[in-house]
């Protein structure tokens, strides 16, 4: 576990955490009270001898204790609200830091992260850490100083019996050692575990057409129930451990009280002890068995949360774009690729050497096969990717040198995945514009050719689309995406077969009504569409991740 990195995620909470730890050490202390006081009274019955207050008048010793049972019941309760409030917090400050780091990295980080891995960090997992923080760790102490202060007044009543305590605690720390070592490996495979659990669900329900149309239920319930078996296998490995560890670390503790009892019955019977000293030394066993038992789990708990401290620092540590807010005028003018390549993490180029130009206001179509590079480029331009040699440029400006939030307020883009969210009509289209009015909203729509279909949605425009759009048909939902570039209003609009799911008749419609909509602006069209093919001024066709062919004017048609 990275102390410093833990110490650094605990700070903003350090003064609720500190009162927290010091009302439990509080009640820590009335607890090592209690055992003295017990065997006060005990003895007044017990004892032989007349004449002490506390024989005459009982009742203000019970009274006395009473009041320090309820005072511990206070503070128990008080703690108890500290800690929710404090897990509640940490539990919403690291997941709305998890989410904005998560928006904040690249798209290639995300490419070679599992899906379902992130899921689990950022759900479970945090819970499970902030857990560790509330309970564990601000317990520790007051379980050390009950432990410790018991075993300090048993040596000052008999050192003799009480220097069993400090024998046994050796074998306890050697016994959770190794047992912890198992603990450490095993915690890691469960989270991967279900880290493939969830991602095979998120799967399922994002293939479940696909799967359905190929009858492929059997397989992928097969392929489920595998990867929840072996979960299930090693968290009973994991379960297995900690209920071996916990009845071994209470016997021990429950032997080694026996014992003391024995010794201590034995001692009063020969006068070594008095009524007093017995019934305390007698408590003080028991009141140690509790924080004991609890401080043999904290070293499983310490390294199963010691994996998400690491998945999360692995995160945090990432170097996020920076796309924070600029006051700069949005950029504008011709794109220029100049000799860019581009390779993906441990595989070949996906773009080698491309040079060409879009001129300010020009509708250019990219062609070519699939795998020819023409997303990749797009992606280049977005600044998804940086090339790995040559440079783009947007108007003098070498778009490197730019703030992602200045570059891509630029641009609205279309792409071949909708990316549609569960939500209304209106607040799909008004993504990238949150304060559009709704005529603005329905001029786009208009646009795009979606305000028929939208108008006869049972709500209209405040109609649930379900989650990615599922409600509704290809078409529609790519109307959708391109209705919602549009009210963006950006100088750059680039739409990745933007008309791919248009029926004859709409896409002619569409082009017919983008005309005047597109004019001043430079548009960039991934398309095989001979529609759509004939608003271009030029076409620049990719194969094999080179450009092949550069036409324009009516070479271009």
């Amino acid at each position: 576990m990275t102390a410093r990195f833990l110490f650094s995620l605990i700070s903003p909470y350090r003064a609720g955490l500190l009162l927290l730890t010091f009302l439990l050490l509080i009640q820590s202390v009335i607890l090592l009270c209690m055992p003295w006081l017990a065997g006060q009274l005990g003895a007044a019955f017990l004892s032989d001898a007349t004449g002490h207050w506390i024989q005459e008048k009982p009742g203000l010793l019970v009274a006395a204790m009473l009041a320090l049972l309820a005072a511990g019941a206070a503070l128990r309760i008080a703690a108890n609200w500290i800690q929710i409030g404090i897990f509640e917090t940490i539990l919403a400050d690291l997941k709305s830091r998890l989410f904005a780091q998560l928006q904040a990295l690249p798209l290639l980080w995300h490419q070679d992260m599992p899906r379902g891995s992130l899921l689990a960090l950022s759900s479970h997992e945090i819970g499970m850490l902030g857990d560790f923080i509330t309970d564990t760790l601000t317990g520790f102490l007051p379980l050390l100083l009950t432990a410790a202060g018991a075993s300090v007044l048993m040596l000052m009543i008999d050192p003799a019996l009480a220097i069993l305590v400090p024998i046994l605690v050796p074998a306890f720390y050697i016994f959770h050692k190794i047992m912890g070592r198992r603990l450490r490996g095993l915690a890691v495979r469960v989270r991967e575990q279900h880290a493939e659990v969830v991602t095979t669900t998120e799967e399922m329900l994002e293939l479940l057409p696909v799967i359905k149309s190929f009858t492929a239920e059997p397989f992928e319930q097969r392929r489920y129930d595998d990867r929840i078996t072996e979960l299930r296998r090693l968290s009973m490995r994991q379960q297995h451990i900690y209920a071996i560890l916990g009845p071994v670390s209470q016997f021990a503790v429950a032997a080694a009280a026996l014992l003391l009892l024995l010794l201590a019955g034995q001692s009063l019977t020969s006068g070594e002890l008095g009524p007093a000293e017995t019934v305390s030394f007698l408590l003080y066993v028991a009141l140690l068995v509790r924080p004991v038992s609890q401080l043999s789990s904290i070293y499983g708990q310490v390294q199963t949360a010691r994996g998400t401290l690491a998945r999360l620092q692995s995160v945090f540590s990432e170097t996020p774009e920076e796309t924070g807010p600029t006051d700069r005028p949005t950029p504008y003018g011709a794109i220029r690729f100049d000799a860019v390549s581009f390779a993906y993490p441990g595989r070949t180029p996906a773009v080698r050497d491309l040079d060409f130009e879009i001129s300010e206001g020009e509708i250019v179509a990219l062609v070519g096969d699939n795998g020819a590079g023409k997303s990749t480029a797009i992606g280049l331009l977005l600044g998804f990717y940086r090339p790995g040699s040559g440079r783009i440029t947007l108007g003098d400006r070498d778009i490197a040198e730019m703030k992602l939030a200045e570059l891509r307020g630029a641009i609205g883009y279309v792409p071949q995945n909708r990316h549609l969210r569960n939500a209304s009509v209106r607040d799909n289209i008004a993504l990238g514009a949150p304060d559009a009015t709704p005529d603005k909203i329905e001029a786009s729509a208009r646009i795009a050719q979606a305000h028929a279909f939208v108008t006869a949605l049972p709500d209209g425009y405040d109609t649930l689309i379900g989650d990615k759009g599922v409600k509704l048909s290809g078409g529609q939902q790519q109307r959708l995406a391109l209705a919602r570039a549009l009210l963006k209003d950006p100088p750059i609009l680039i739409l990745d077969e933007a008309t791919s799911m248009y029926d004859l008749e709409g896409e002619a419609a569409f082009v017919a009504e983008c005309r005047d909509a597109l004019a001043g602006r430079t548009v960039i069209l991934i398309t095989h569409r001979p529609a759509s093919l004939a608003l271009a001024d030029h076409v620049i066709r990719l194969s094999g991740g080179r450009i092949v062919a550069d036409t324009r004017g009516e070479d271009a048609k």
